[in-house]
């Protein structure tokens, strides 16, 4: 096999595994959130109301700042997109959406967590 020659396969795997190690952290991020909010309440006594609206505050401000990375990644991922051979190509456009809905699907579950919190 020489450097030029790409297996689909082992790239479709590859990729798939990385969207799925990130979603991955983002979930154990969010949990381990979730815990470390539960002790401070408990150990100063802080309201979920003011937890959740300090959560709101820090969520809003990572995205403001993780959105140029998102985008800066999209154009190198749409670079190399391009210089794929067709079928490789195809391939990684499928685990780009497949990475992409993981992500939004996070997103929403992160939303209703939330939503969920603030009515206990």
């Amino acid at each position: 096999m020489s450097a030029a020659t790409i297996n689909v396969e082992d790239l479709t795997k590859s990729l798939k595994d990385a969207a799925y190690v990130a979603v991955g952290f983002g979930v154990i991020a969010f949990q381990k959130t979730q815990v470390r909010r539960r002790e401070l309440e408990k150990q100063y006594g802080f309201s979920t109301e003011s937890v959740l609206e300090q959560f709101t505050k820090v969520t809003d401000q990572v995205e403001d700042r993780i959105e140029p990375v998102l985008e800066a990644v999209e154009a190198s991922l749409d670079q190399l997109e391009e210089r794929l051979p067709e079928q490789a190509r195809e391939v990684f456009k499928t685990v780009r959406t497949t990475a992409k809905d993981a992500g939004a699907q996070l997103k929403t579950l992160l939303t209703e967590m939330s939503r969920g919190q603030a009515a206990a």
